[in-house]
């Protein structure tokens, strides 16, 4: 009996091998929620999500019913910059998207699209003065309400920030931000190597005015593979061991499924604009800007001490990019009577929509926003 066991078990594991080869598409459940476009504008688009007819939904290996109550606020998801907007929507028992929507809000999403060596000199102007106050004003006409609340993770939840910041009369009731770095030298090792080198950096644009403004975009534009091994070398170990448990666990297709789907948010990435790199590096990196609460987008001023809207920041504790204390700072810097931070289980993918994210981030999000909605 223990051998015919043995044999299924292989066998099972071989034809997983084969098809994970052949048909990898077959194991990568992404975007399955279904979404109309209701606006673009190059290759900015706005998505607005529809839960189908059911009673309850699976989150990770649980089912949680759906709500009746639906919060008249809409909600709209603004995704980081380098990855697909459908990182809100994983597998289906691992969808942020579908989550909410059980939960009773009405979700929006920003899709960013995917730039090119063509779309290089995309640069944060774009971003925070042009596509978010349209996505904001077409959810607004769409939905018929006077506000809207945000979630932004990790570079959306800057375009957030710098976004409010820089409109004050924005028409949005709350923001959320997940591992958003507002202090670029306070994340880890790296954070402190960038903060030594930014004082001869700095010193030499206040001696000599070098700026990276003449560089051509091209030169900052970095494409997906090389993001895509750049996120993989934050944390080298982590990469060998989850392969090492996806051989141990060949066997069982969920394993597979979920290590596949997974893999695909790391191994199919998107540039990342050159402009916007450009801006980051001289801007947030060296400067550190954004953790002096002001900095300059396109041609206005951002204010962080102006942000009134309520503000929700998470961070992960095992974060290997951005650290708590880098994320932490934003309650430093905005002028909201309402604000708090969370410290969260989770790497900075695992924060977001890890196996804990359901019953820590997301809960804890859809509960605050219950009073932010109606």
């Amino acid at each position: 009996m223990a051998t015919s066991s043995r044999l299924k078990t292989s066998l099972r594991a071989v034809g997983h091998i084969v098809e994970r080869r052949r048909h990898p598409q077959r194991f990568i459940q992404i975007d399955k929620c279904p979404w109309d476009e209701i606006y673009r504008d190059g290759i900015m688009a706005v998505r607005h999500y529809s839960l189908p007819p059911m009673a309850e939904i699976p989150v990770n290996d649980e089912t949680m019913p759906v709500e009746r109550h639906k919060y008249r606020t809409p909600l709209i998801l603004v995704p980081a910059l380098g990855i697909h907007c459908w990182t809100y929507d994983l597998m289906p028992n691992r969808s942020m998207v579908r989550y909410l929507m059980a939960r009773g809000y009405d979700i929006y999403l920003v899709d960013w699209g995917k730039p090119s060596q063509a779309e290089r000199s995309l640069d944060l102007d774009t971003y925070v003065n042009r596509w978010l106050p349209e996505a904001v004003e077409t959810v607004k006409a769409h939905s018929g309400q006077e506000q809207v609340n945000l979630m932004g993770y990790c570079m959306g939840g800057l375009l957030c920030l710098m976004y409010l910041g820089g409109h004050p009369d924005a028409p949005v009731r709350s923001l959320i931000t997940i591992a958003s770095p507002v202090n670029f030298h306070k994340s880890g090792p790296f954070g402190k190597a960038l903060g030594l080198a930014s004082i001869p950096a700095m010193q030499l644009h206040d001696w000599f005015k070098v700026r990276l403004e003449p560089l051509d975009d091209k030169l900052f534009h970095i494409p997906a593979g090389l993001l895509t091994f750049g996120f993989k070398m934050t944390n080298p170990p982590g990469v060998v061991q989850a392969y090492l448990d996806l051989v141990k666990n060949i066997a069982d297709r969920e394993y597979v499924t979920e290590y596949m789907t997974m893999g695909q948010w790391f191994n199919d990435m998107v540039d990342y604009p050159g402009a916007v790199v450009r801006e980051v590096i001289e801007k947030m990196i060296l400067a550190n800007s954004l953790a002096k609460g002001k900095i300059r987008i396109g041609g206005r001023s951002v204010d962080f001490s102006g942000i009134r809207q309520d503000l929700l920041a998470f961070a992960g504790t095992t974060d290997n990019i951005v650290s708590l204390r880098a994320a932490k700072e934003v309650l430093r810097l905005v002028g909201s009577q309402e604000k708090r931070f969370e410290e969260v289980p989770g790497g900075h993918a695992g924060v977001f929509s890890g196996s804990k994210a359901p019953s820590q981030a997301w809960r804890i999000s859809a509960d605050w926003l219950a009073t932010r909605s109606d």
